[in-house]
């Protein structure tokens, strides 16, 4: 995408945020100098205002992604010097910290939302009249908008619990701007609706690997139905996205790697969000969240989740036989655990690829931190398909949630097979259990341990009733911390009032510019 393509997009953008001000913006930039009506005529300025929604999606997710979805699980710790990273692992967050603002602000989300308004706004009209021929472009465009919204208000909802439900765009004056949090089931019903709705009409390429199209949909459809505990629906969509992404599993581990350094050619990615160094001019932070040449990262991979990769072990040699082992970590210089342990800069190389003849502090090929670009993972075959494993067990069908376990273990190496027999007492928890397990390795450092952690024993109105599998795992790790290290005296469990901490605050910047969201803080945070 051209620079002047994304400038002229968001030049365009007409929006009060619920996290932003825009009384001063709306002084600078009068209505009249910036209507949308006069922006949609042709297929160019659609293919343009597309280019908008990604490359915000590019500034809400690069460093959030990972930030939201992984750092305050079990998989890293804090690597750094920085309070922001301290406060993220110890479960010490607050609504007014400068040092976590770019992480508990809601507005970026919100901007991607509004071009997708634009866009579920004015391009039906242009698919009606088929401008210039191209209602098929229209349609496909018109249903990533759809997907995307329903996708930027999946990651609000699992991170603040509720957010105020913008669905048209403002364009005079006279709109309400400010609107209250929105209830869990009003949110749930927008998301699903707008799932639907994308279905309808996005498009079904398989080999495009950077846009939202069916399988995608189905993806997120398949995420939302089992944050939710829909098995039901969790099976019908993981079906629908098998057959609409054209994935199908990779068979060594050089294929497994390839999943992360070039997605676009895998057979088991479906989407992945590009960020290009060279198109944006400023690096992604993914690279300084998890790795860089620069030896420096944010966060660290904790030693138990390299231990658990290591003590994967063939029964009969004793060595260790997964794949993803090498995938993730240089092996050359991290011996055993106590040298794991002992390294302050340890470095996780999932998305940087192999050096074609490693030496030891010399395994992957590392970018730097000024120039970094990446391939974000959003969603994946085998993140699908474990959680289809999930809703089978579930069902009874115990057989085909582990079933699913092997396939993804014996692609990387790992021949151990769990077998049905295994287990006793609680079958249907035992099995769960062993698929949360593969869901950790799998997919560590691709944001998507802490919502894994939330969502089993998930209720909403975060008392000890439920969360057992939260509290069961980060407790005993925050524990440890505490024990081991005095940097992590503060950190606080998931206990009594505590317990709401599951959520983020809402940042206090947010209550200043919204009325409508005073008195409605996220317990036990202030406002």
């Amino acid at each position: 995408m051209k620079a002047y393509k994304i400038i002229t997009i968001l030049l365009l953008l007409v929006v009060i945020l619920p996290g932003l001000s825009c009384k001063k913006f709306l002084e600078e930039k009068p209505f009249s100098t910036i209507d949308p009506t006069n922006f949609f005529k042709d297929q160019g300025d659609v293919i343009s205002w597309q280019a908008g929604i990604y490359n915000a999606m590019q500034t809400a997710l690069s460093e959030n992604h990972f930030q939201w979805g992984d750092v305050r699980g079990d998989n890293f710790e804090v690597g750094g010097t920085g309070n922001a990273q301290l406060k993220m692992v110890s479960n010490t967050l607050s609504a007014n910290d400068a040092d976590l603002n770019n992480i508990t602000r809601w507005d970026n989300l919100y901007q991607v939302i509004s071009l997708c308004n634009y866009g579920i706004k004015y391009i039906p009209p242009m698919i009606d009249a088929n401008v210039a021929g191209g209602a098929a472009v229209y349609r496909d465009v018109l249903g990533q908008c759809y997907a995307i919204r329903a996708l930027m208000y999946f990651y609000g909802l699992r991170i603040w619990g509720r957010m105020p439900l913008h669905i048209e765009p403002i364009e005079v004056t006279t709109q309400t701007l400010a609107l209250p949090r929105a209830s869990i089931e009003e949110m749930k019903t927008r998301i699903l609706s707008d799932v639907t709705e994308s279905l309808k009409t996005i498009g079904t390429a398989t080999s495009q690997k950077f846009y939202m199209q069916r399988g995608a949909a189905y993806a997120l459809q398949t995420d939302v139905a089992m944050w939710f505990q829909d098995y039901d629906l969790a099976l019908s969509a993981s079906q629908n996205c098998i057959n609409s992404s054209g994935c199908s599993w990779v068979t060594n581990n050089i294929a497994f790697k390839d999943i992360f350094t070039t997605p676009e050619t895998s057979t088991e990615t479906i989407f992945n969000l590009y960020w290009a160094f060279e198109e944006r001019g400023t690096a992604a932070r993914a690279c300084a969240m998890l790795g860089s040449s620069a030896s420096n990262a944010a966060y660290n991979p904790a030693t138990a989740a390299f231990v658990e990769l290591k003590d994967r072990i063939d029964p009969v040699t004793g060595k260790s036989i997964d794949g993803r082992l090498w995938a993730y970590f240089d092996t050359l210089f991290y011996r055993d655990a106590t040298a794991f342990a002992a390294d302050q800069f340890r470095q996780f190389g999932k998305y940087a690829p192999w050096r074609p003849s490693p030496t030891p502090d010399n395994f992957f090929t590392f970018q730097s931190i000024q120039d970094c670009s990446t391939k974000i993972p959003i969603y994946r075959f085998a993140d699908i398909m474990l959680l289809r494993a999930e809703a089978l067990n579930k069902k009874g069908q115990h057989q085909q949630a582990i079933d699913i376990v092997n396939t993804v273990r014996n692609r990387v190496g790992y021949t151990v097979r769990a077998l049905l027999s295994d287990y006793t007492g609680d079958i249907t928890a035992g099995i769960e259990r062993t698929i949360l397990a593969e869901r950790k390795i799998e997919l560590m450092g691709e944001g998507k341990r802490w919502y894994d952690l939330c969502r089993i024993g998930k209720i909403y109105d975060y008392t000890d009733a439920g969360y057992s599998y939260l509290k069961e795992t980060m407790n005993a790790v925050l524990t440890e911390r505490k024990n081991r290290s005095s940097l992590y005296a503060g950190a606080l469990l998931f206990e009594g009032v505590s317990l709401g901490r599951i959520l983020f605050p809402i940042n206090s910047i947010a209550f200043n510019n919204n009325p409508k969201l005073l008195g409605d803080q996220n317990p036990p945070y202030d406002e």
